[in-house]
């Protein structure tokens, strides 16, 4: 595993323990259990992901820390607002997606293969 992929492993991580501390606290972890949550966070990951395999471009600005750190700044704050203007199921939704990565993660580290991104 490269320090990219490392790296970006890290940062879901972070951001996951960041979403799931905001359920917990606010009492809303049963949110993670609902359709919409599970269906649109999967779907939505799945989208990015292939994102970065159709386009070289997308996949080689991913390698910079900088967008790396911004992203993940930006899906914390995406659920912080989600949260507020339409409640947890946004968060719930973007915890789904972080799931999926990871998934994806560990099917290509099983795999042997390299990520499009490294």
């Amino acid at each position: 595993m490269t320090a990219t992929v490392r790296r970006d492993a890290l940062l879901a991580a972070l951001a996951s323990v960041g979403l799931l501390a905001l359920l917990i606290a606010e009492r809303a972890v049963d949110t993670l259990t609902a359709p919409a949550a599970i269906a649109s966070g999967v779907a939505v990951a799945l989208l990015v992901e292939a994102a970065f395999l159709r386009s070289p471009t997308v996949a080689r600005l991913w390698t910079r820390p900088a967008v790396q750190l911004g992203s993940t700044a930006g899906l914390l704050a995406v659920g912080l607002a989600g949260y507020a203007l339409a409640g947890p199921l946004v968060v719930a939704a973007l915890s789904w997606g972080l799931v999926t990565y990871f998934a994806l993660l560990c099917v290509l580290l099983a795999s042997g293969r390299r990520r499009a991104t490294e």
